[in-house]
């Protein structure tokens, strides 16, 4: 507890709070649908942070959705502040995004996700010492469609998306402010949002950022443990701006939920730090 208080005063003396009242910054967020906040730990002076936002698949939860990721310790190894809300609750139970008409608003209550979702990382922004060039959103299936949706609608405020098993081929309308970094992980034997969406997907972001139409191999990835060996092989689209990469991840043989091994972690850690707004 003694550390978490000196933790909080110490924000006031390196700056990135409101501190109007002198009181430490908040750690919950969202109004009537609220989030906490994950604070790196320990806070350097004069240090600003990634901010990464995580959302959870179709009936998951901002909780589950950490974990299955292995992202639970991002904020106590001192590397990011992390937010994992929660989606709202539809008429079978299920927390949902409401990402387009495709996925997965089911009961037509169309509720304003991306205003909520942007307004909460605003109020941190706010508040708490977060780089504005690296702020960074990683969805699954739901939450991939979301985080492609913030792209879409909110380029101007997040820096980079990384979409596992979402789709942004539906031809839903897409007028970003700029470009923004995006990869996309697809498991070739995913049958709930299948494969056949993956370079689709990509090939629309390139458009949107400008990019060329062809693509160089990149680095090859073992990251399902439910797979024999380094299962997943990536392509890098060529000619995108120094602020908009786009990458596709193939997952060769890997399902909807790939069995995710501890290098999942390491390689898109790696991936958000390589791509900070330029």
């Amino acid at each position: 507890m003694l550390h978490r208080v000196a933790l909080l005063l110490l924000v006031i003396g390196c700056g990135g709070n409101n501190g109007d009242d002198g009181m430490p910054p908040p750690t919950q967020f969202g109004g009537d649908r609220l989030v906490t906040l994950k604070v790196p730990e320990p806070l350097e002076p004069g240090r600003q942070y990634p901010l990464l936002l995580i959302l959870h698949g179709y009936g998951a939860s901002g909780l589950v959705q950490t974990a299955y990721f292995g992202l639970d310790d991002v904020a106590s190894r001192g590397e990011a502040f992390v937010l994992a809300p929660d989606g709202l609750v539809d008429s079978t139970g299920h927390e949902f995004w409401n990402a387009d008409a495709v996925c997965c608003d089911l009961d037509h209550k169309n509720p304003d996700d991306v205003g909520y979702l942007s307004g909460v990382v605003e109020e941190v922004m706010a508040a708490w010492p977060v780089d504005p060039h690296d702020v960074r959103v990683i969805g699954h299936s739901n939450g991939g469609f979301m985080a492609y949706r913030l792209a879409c609608d909110r380029a101007d405020l997040f820096t980079s998306i990384i979409a596992l098993a979402g789709d942004a081929s539906s031809g839903v309308t897409c007028a970003p402010a700029g470009p923004i970094h995006t990869l996309h992980i697809h498991g070739t034997a995913d049958t709930t949002v299948p494969f056949s969406g993956a370079q689709p997907s990509i090939d629309t972001w390139a458009t949107h950022n400008g990019c060329a139409t062809t693509h160089t191999a990149g680095p090859t990835f073992d990251l399902d443990g439910a797979v024999p060996g380094a299962e997943t092989s990536s392509t890098i689209t060529d000619g995108c701006p120094p602020s908009g990469a786009v990458e596709l991840w193939t997952m060769t043989g890997s399902d909807h939920i790939p069995t995710f091994n501890n290098s999942f972690d390491t390689a898109i850690s790696q991936w958000f730090g390589d791509h900070p707004r330029q």
